[in-house]
């Protein structure tokens, strides 16, 4: 077997198995998603519109099966963990058990809520033990905020922590960002391609089949989720929230490999730079918690303060406010990426800022409008 595994990684050069992965996993969820829309029909596994949601119609939740599907069939196949074949800085990914161990948990509690509704304290607990899966086991974790407001290497105890704060945060967020039509899969395709970039330039050949692996699955559920009609399907929490697991797993390993000087290309502000990669979902989620906390309300109590809400109070359509917004992100990140010599506090705090007055301005926008309305209405 072991010489059958060192003829597979000799001849499928890093290259070769990133473009084979990718296109795979593009071909994998092309066949899957139109099954599992039937699939869903037949069983009447809908998401019933209500007051809560933008759509008209009832439309498929089972998206989120064939993302995890692809993830896990291609990864598997195509990702090194034997050692064979050395390259770059790692020459396999010994940690992907523990990282398909911790997705399938993640899968398992979302596919629940999907079909049957769990409490957000259930989903919680899951999301801890996928994440000490990953951080303990699987030694993927934050662990050094490489100077950013005066803290460098973390402690062990510290590092697992933060790990799993920062892992909480990165799920929920894409959790709760997926309101609207392309808006996750948007975002998790950006995010992806930045950090499939980076690895390729660095020659981290596993983590960038990882990456690629994750794009290729997520293409043709965009197509599916933005533009499709009778042939609409939503990723339900199952694929918002593996999507948010895999990102943390990317995020924290961009961040380890910007702690190594020998790495290149190295940024002295890795952190900050991830930042503005997630700073959509995080920044919305962190705001929105911020508001219902002060409303002394429950944080994870849904309401309609998230700013693709905003957009389409302001008349926006969904794919346009998906555009907006992907537009946004792609502004923070390259500021991030040009001022990166400002260093990780800088650039945070910077970026808080202008996060801060954009969404205000948004929200003043709304009111104005609904005030405007209210007049129109009150005239007549």
């Amino acid at each position: 077997m072991e010489s059958i595994n060192s003829f597979y990684f000799h001849f499928f050069k890093p290259e070769y198995r990133i473009l084979a992965a990718f296109l795979f996993s593009i071909a994998f969820n092309l066949y899957a998603i139109p099954v599992i829309i039937r699939i869903a029909r037949a069983k009447k596994l809908y998401d019933v519109p209500d007051k809560r949601h933008h759509h008209t119609s009832s439309v498929p939740t089972l998206g989120g099966l064939g993302i995890f599907a692809a993830i896990v069939t291609v990864s598997l196949t195509f990702i090194n963990t034997s050692g064979l074949n050395g390259g770059g800085i790692a020459s396999n990914l010994t940690a992907l058990p523990p990282i398909i161990a911790g997705l399938t948990l993640i899968f398992f509690i979302g596919m629940k809520d999907d079909l049957l509704n769990i409490s957000a304290w259930k989903k919680l607990t899951v999301e801890i033990l996928a994440l000490l899966i990953l951080s303990v086991i699987g030694d993927i974790r934050l662990n050094s905020m490489q100077g950013m407001f005066g803290i460098g290497e973390l402690n062990y105890i510290v590092s697992i922590s933060l790990s799993i704060f920062a892992g909480i945060v990165i799920i929920n967020s894409f959790n709760l960002i997926d309101g609207i039509d392309g808006l996750a899969a948007s975002i998790v395709i950006l995010a992806s391609s930045v950090l499939a970039i980076y690895f390729l330039a660095a020659r981290e050949w596993e983590f960038a089949v990882l990456s690629f692996t994750i794009i290729g699955a997520m293409i043709p559920f965009y197509i599916y989720n933005a533009y499709g009609v009778k042939n609409k399907i939503f990723m339900g929490d199952t694929g918002s929230l593996i999507l948010g697991f895999m990102m943390t797993v990317l995020v924290f390993r961009f961040n380890e490999m910007n702690t190594m000087q020998s790495v290149t290309p190295h940024f002295m502000a890795g952190p900050a730079l991830s930042f503005a990669v997630l700073i959509l979902p995080m920044f919305d989620t962190l705001r929105v918690f911020a508001v219902r906390i002060y409303r002394r309300g429950s944080p994870f109590e849904a309401d309609h303060r998230h700013l693709h809400h905003i957009l389409l109070d302001l008349g926006y359509s969904h794919i346009k406010s998906t555009r907006i917004l992907v537009l946004v992100n792609i502004a923070f990140i390259a500021f991030a990426y040009f001022f990166n010599f400002l260093g990780n506090s800088v650039l945070v705090i910077i970026m808080i800022i202008v996060a801060i007055l954009l969404s205000g301005l948004a929200i003043w926008m709304r009111r104005q409008k609904f005030a405007k309305n209210k007049k129109t209405s009150a005239a007549a």
